[in-house]
């Protein structure tokens, strides 16, 4: 009877190691599972970042290359307008903006 008893209490204790190891099994893919779902959700989010990035950067691009459009066509309107000008009107602005960087310059002369 003793012997009876020890052998079960042994394949009582097989099983429950049976069961840990399936359960440990178990839980080991179910983490490897978690972790390939994480994986390729970071892939797809950097990628989006990514895409997101470059569609900014080509629209500042874009903004950047209009404004520099635009400051050239501005500059040539001004030089244009300035070509008009006189000597006289020349030298009156040019005494002016030296009047303002050169101090105890008058601006009347």
């Amino acid at each position: 009877m003793e012997h009876s008893t020890l052998q079960d209490i042994l394949g009582v204790e097989r099983e429950i190691r049976e069961q840990l190891d399936a359960e440990r099994a178990r839980a080991s893919q179910w983490l490897e599972d978690a972790r390939r779902e994480i994986d390729a959700a970071h892939r797809e989010e950097l990628q989006r970042v990514r895409q997101e990035a470059e569609r900014r950067r080509e629209a500042v691009q874009s903004a950047a290359a209009e404004r520099a459009d635009r400051d050239a066509r501005d500059a040539e309107a001004r030089a244009a307008a300035v070509d008009r000008w006189s000597d006289e009107e020349l030298r009156r602005v040019v005494r002016e903006r030296i009047a303002v960087i050169v101090p105890g310059t008058s601006r009347a002369r």
